[in-house]
């Protein structure tokens, strides 16, 4: 008999609904629940397969994991050395936080174009003083940073706002019907300049790391705005202090941060940004928490059944 091992905030009817995925394998398999406070290392070693969270530290005593799958979609920690056996496969729940992220995104964007901080900043000293440097969103150039589920959900908001979509990605994809243009990582710098919002979605690694620096926000229009719900270390910080403080580009939402939390820096006293504590996506919020549950049931009803699985981590990419 093989173990599963599920670490995710379950019901009893995702319980129900994950037990009908292992009807009919050819193999026993046993389902144990845990969470963070009742799980041991006898365990966790126990398991020939992981669904959920579990700390990466505890993963490099587990040296004969066959299956770990993660609740959410960033893998980093996951694969640094020696956390993570090279014959265990890791998959994620990417997909499942494309529509709160993008809702986040997009509500920071209308924020910042709209001057929502500014005025909510004047209602509490009961100011009434019209700010006139408004960005419309219809008709303007959004530049979309990362193409994934996240990106598309994005991007298809910001189209029906009357947008035209830029698009950058890794390579370039077939039918994405919400870009009206897409171009490869390398071309970024051709076309960050015709953007009035540029919105980062990316995965973090190596690959990403500081992608935005010194010269692509110098490159940025003035009145440009840098939304990041992706990774904070795709951002070069210091950077985008002197451009939002020598008032190089408009403002920036950020949701994601270098050092999380974030400590003592200058973005907390600027009136041009506005800061959310890594929230776009939480596994917690129900609608999330349902998208993490099915991709995880397809996965086990595919490792129960000698299937292949899907969103498997290219541990290369980091995604």
């Amino acid at each position: 008999m093989k173990t599963v091992l599920i670490t995710l905030p379950v019901d009893k009817d995702d319980k129900e609904f994950l037990m009908k995925m292992v009807d009919g394998s050819n193999e026993e398999y046993r389902l144990i629940y845990r969470d963070k406070q009742s799980l041991d290392l006898k365990t966790a070693n126990s398991a020939d397969a992981i669904i959920g969270m579990i700390d990466p530290a505890v993963l490099c005593r587990l040296k004969c994991l066959e299956w770990l799958q993660l609740a959410w979609a960033g893998a980093e920690q996951y694969l640094k050395p020696g956390v993570l056996s090279e014959n265990t496969i890791l998959t994620n729940a990417s997909g499942a936080y494309g529509v709160t992220v993008a809702e986040h995104m997009m509500a920071l964007t209308l924020a910042l174009n709209c001057n929502l901080k500014q005025y909510i900043d004047q209602q509490k000293k009961h100011k009434w003083e019209r700010c006139d440097n408004r960005q419309v969103l219809s008709g303007s150039r959004i530049l979309v940073v990362g193409m994934g589920d996240i990106g598309r959900n994005y991007a298809m908001r910001m189209k029906v706002l009357g947008a035209h979509v830029i698009g950058i990605s890794r390579t370039k994809k077939e039918n994405q019907f919400f870009f009206d243009e897409q171009y490869e990582i390398g071309e970024m710098d051709e076309v960050i300049d015709q953007a009035d919002v540029v919105a980062i979605s990316l995965p973090g690694g190596s690959n990403t790391y500081h992608l935005f620096g010194e010269e692509q926000i110098r490159r940025m229009k003035k009145n440009a705005v840098l939304i990041n719900a992706g990774r904070g270390s795709t951002i070069d910080t210091p950077a985008l202090v002197r451009a939002l403080k020598n008032k190089e580009i408009r403002g920036a939402g950020l949701d994601v941060f270098e050092e999380e939390p974030l400590q003592d820096s200058e973005l907390w006293e600027m009136d041009n940004v506005i800061i959310t504590p890594h929230i776009a996506g939480k596994l917690e919020e129900e609608y999330n928490r349902r998208q993490v549950v099915k991709i995880c049931a397809d996965n086990l009803y595919r490792y129960t059944h000698g299937l292949d699985l899907i969103h498997i981590v290219d541990r290369a990419l980091g995604y």
